[in-house]
């Protein structure tokens, strides 16, 4: 049985950073007894987030729990600007472990934004990094979230309409989504924002799946960039399948195949996709 893990997998620049710097965080206030918060997992991977809480990360649910005189580290996905404000206000120290592809995408939203285009982010409505990005627009009268292509049908036509993306999503639905938005407006200015390991870890997996006779996809279920490659992967592969760690895999799934291929998304830890290939070899 041959065994191939895909050539960009597991932590990518921007996950790596936000961790370094939760990790510096957590041991400078170590012994100073502040509490440490993010708002919502500082990357979507429980394994991960489950080991920083041990060492005194606190998952907050809503901004009114974090505590005034403490720390907030603000996640991966980046948050909006009020939020912040809001928190500075109450002597909170701000930690920003944004990724800096996330801030390069709420950057040119503010830009097309305040050039007067009305703004469209294609992207998961409820994902953190799209709520950040939409609340650095101050009018939400002016901005649109559009997560699949039934969301275009009630598009307002526009004389100028700005578009940015999320920095995980497909470039397939980016190019689908946008070629539908054609018709809405006169002037229409598009600033790609997907990030470019994103594209490079979709373009491996793809490569991938597409010679292998079986494909396992490692990540969180929460993982929208993990959730992109388990979609890219099954267009080419019907068995592929997602998992979130080496204790879903059901061994049956890849008996009788020759070659194996193993796809870990940006917030999966390389010890993951190791303990996946580990365990197959076992058989």
């Amino acid at each position: 049985m041959n065994i191939e893990i895909a050539k960009y997998s597991g932590y990518c620049f921007g996950v790596k950073r936000a961790l370094d710097i939760t990790e510096r965080t957590l041991k400078k206030y170590k012994n100073n007894n502040v509490k440490i918060y993010s708002l919502g997992q500082i990357i979507h991977n429980k394994g991960v987030v489950d080991k920083l809480s041990k060492k005194g990360l606190i998952i907050a649910a809503d901004e009114a729990e974090i505590t005034p005189g403490s720390v907030f580290i603000v996640r991966s996905h980046g948050v909006g600007p009020e939020i912040l404000k809001r928190l500075k206000a109450k002597n909170i120290k701000i930690v920003n472990a944004t990724c800096p592809f996330v801030k390069n995408a709420q950057s040119k939203a503010k830009m097309l934004s305040k050039k007067g285009y009305y703004l469209v982010i294609i992207g998961s409505k409820n994902h953190p990094e799209v709520i950040g990005i939409r609340d650095h627009i101050k009018s939400k009268k002016s901005v649109m979230v559009i997560e699949d292509e039934k969301d275009i049908d009630v598009l307002r036509k526009n004389n100028r309409i700005g578009i940015v993306v999320q920095t995980t999503s497909t470039i397939e639905k980016f190019q689908l989504i946008v070629s539908k938005i054609l018709e809405k407006g006169n002037e229409i200015l598009i600033e790609n924002t997907i990030c470019d390991t994103t594209k490079k870890r979709q373009n491996s997996t793809k490569e991938l799946s597409k010679k292998v006779d079986v494909m396992i996809i490692v990540g969180g279920k929460n993982s929208a960039n993990t959730a992109h490659l388990a979609e890219i992967s099954k267009k080419y592969n019907p068995r592929t399948y997602y998992i979130e760690n080496y204790k879903d895999l059901n061994l049956d799934w890849v008996k009788g195949g020759k070659n194996i291929g193993i796809s870990g998304g940006a917030s999966t830890p390389q010890e993951d996709i190791f303990n996946v290939k580990k365990l197959i070899e076992e058989i």
